[in-house]
């Protein structure tokens, strides 16, 4: 038989192994399992009338109950930690100035939202929606659906309408430019000129499809008499054969440069080696609000 002293060891000993097993717990709590959502790309209503329902979203930001899940860039297949139903929050976001480096959610486009069931250990598939808000403010620089709007400034080609249904983006007409010799090239700036407001965000939008690197940019002008040189604010490598949406930020060229009005200027080389090439660019807008 255990002695006095013996027992009280051993009630020692058990209450110890007692409580490291409650601490064990605390410390290490059942972990809870996410549900998945996936999601490969959005679908776009235009909301607007009038406007080409063309976009390139990249990424997105991902709210649950107000809470911040994270940035991801597309597909994704989002991790949410979550109980019962709630509010899911998706934001659009695209790649500035064609950097995917530098990317931010789009101001202009509308914010998915909708009622979200947990299931946890499941993968969801979701397709959010989106489109410009109502209150987006759109500039049309330049549709070619009928003169192109451009006047070559230097340079030994031309911006010109072409209507080929191979060529055309959507419909009406696209703007191209052809470059068939050494040495060939093409600055052109759009007749249109435009106003930026101060302090809010503004890009400039357009499509393009292109087997040579194109350069855009812009002109400050004051007033109808002083015009600053055509500043080259991006340049694009060639989209290999598939139509691309290229989002050119101008907010900080106008907060420089203050300008009263601006032109739109697109620069293309034909690179040395290469005996042929072709610019195609359709829908340049402004959006602002």
């Amino acid at each position: 038989m255990l002695n006095i002293f013996s027992r009280i060891k051993l009630i020692v000993i058990l209450v110890f192994c007692c409580s490291l097993w409650q601490s064990c717990n605390i410390i290490n709590p059942k972990e809870q399992v996410p549900t998945y959502i996936h999601i490969d790309s959005f679908k776009f209503n235009s909301y607007l009338p009038g406007v080409t329902a063309t976009h390139q979203i990249t990424c997105i930001s991902v709210y649950y109950n107000n809470s911040t899940i994270g940035f991801f860039d597309l597909p994704a297949t989002i991790p949410i930690l979550a109980t019962g139903k709630g509010r899911l929050e998706i934001s659009p976001g695209i790649a500035i100035d064609g950097l995917n480096n530098l990317s931010s959610v789009y101001p202009f486009y509308r914010i998915d939202t909708s009622s979200f069931t947990a299931q946890p250990g499941k993968i969801i598939y979701y397709t959010p929606q989106t489109g410009f808000y109502t209150d987006a403010k759109i500039h049309l620089i330049s549709d070619f659906t009928g003169a192109t709007g451009f006047v070559r400034e230097s340079g030994t080609r031309d911006i010109l309408t072409v209507k080929e249904d191979s060529l055309v983006f959507g419909t009406g007409g696209t703007g191209s430019v052809q470059l068939i010799a050494p040495g060939d090239s093409s600055i052109d700036y759009a007749i249109q000129t435009f106003a930026i407001p101060s302090g809010n965000s503004s890009y400039i939008e357009f499509d393009y499809n292109s087997s040579v690197p194109l350069y855009v940019g812009l002109q400050a002008n004051l007033g109808s008499v002083v015009s600053s040189t055509p500043f080259f604010l991006a340049g694009i490598n060639p989209s290999l054969g598939k139509w691309k949406k290229f989002y050119l930020s101008v907010a900080d060229f106008n907060g420089q440069y203050q300008g009263t009005s601006y032109t739109f200027y697109i620069k293309t080389v034909l690179p040395d080696g290469q005996p042929y090439g072709r610019l195609l660019i359709d829908n340049i807008q402004l959006v602002t609000f």
